[in-house]
């Protein structure tokens, strides 16, 4: 929800949409940060195979180390594919 709300500000404002979430101290942005986290914390129990759990700690260290979120998705989906087509267990 907050985050749909950050998406049509910034297409609704542009650049006007940056200058209010300037306004925002960094702790509310920081907070807003830990809901995001907790909402996705229930998705890690939907996994059931070591595999599953593999491609989620590949994408959240890719994540961790590059600066471009895009870059883990896209190597954990290639990396995810190829597990399931090659049918490798972990």
């Amino acid at each position: 929800m907050i985050g749909a709300i950050f998406v049509v500000m910034a297409l609704a404002f542009g650049d006007a949409g940056f200058t209010f979430l300037t306004l925002l101290p960094n702790s509310v942005l920081g907070v807003l940060l830990i809901f995001a986290g907790l909402e996705l914390c229930p998705l890690i129990r939907s996994l059931k195979a070591n595999e599953e759990y593999f491609v989620a700690l590949l994408i959240s260290g890719i994540a961790l180390a590059v600066p471009n979120m895009a870059w883990a998705f896209g190597i954990g989906i290639v990396v995810d594919v190829f597990i399931r087509k090659a049918k490798i267990k972990i």
